[in-house]
């Protein structure tokens, strides 16, 4: 598009036209800048933040009111959404982050969209979120405390 309005022979006494010409040219080369893939990569970023402040608050519907908004399957995504460690939560995925501070409608709505192959694949620790949530039982339980309606949830899932 830059030759194209770069080319011609009508700048050779039009003045005007010629300099219209180079501010069209420079216009679009700043819009282009502006809008860059950092931008993007920004607006990611927040709307993964924002997914796991509802996993941990256990606000199930504005996690499905961002997720349609957005247009995001959350099936697709779901491995390169990682929440941060926070209140004792030593980090992990949407699903992990909604067990450990017993956000039981959340866990539920995530479960079911990942569906039972989703539910079985192993994290990067090797552990499928049943085997995860027992041994987060044995271990106290998290924020939840008692996690035995997570794990016959997702024992029923599998």
């Amino acid at each position: 598009m830059f030759y194209a309005l770069l080319q011609g022979n009508s700048c050779d006494n039009k003045k005007r036209l010629c300099m219209n010409r180079y501010l069209l040219v420079c216009v679009f080369a700043t819009v282009m800048l502006v809008w860059s893939p950092m931008t993007v990569a920004d607006d990611i970023t927040r709307v993964a933040a924002a997914l796991c402040d509802y996993a941990k608050q256990n606000n199930r519907s504005a996690m499905r009111k961002k997720l349609s908004q957005t247009r995001i399957s959350l099936k697709r995504v779901f491995g390169g959404i990682g929440c941060g460690a926070s209140d004792g939560f030593p980090g992990g995925d949407l699903l992990r982050t909604a067990t450990y501070f017993g956000s039981f409608r959340t866990a539920k709505f995530i479960a079911l969209k990942l569906g039972k192959n989703g539910l079985k694949t192993p994290a990067q620790d090797g552990k499928n979120i049943l085997q995860w949530t027992e041994e987060l039982q044995a271990n106290g339980g998290g924020k939840a405390g008692d996690l035995s309606k997570f794990i016959e949830f997702y024992k029923s899932k599998m």
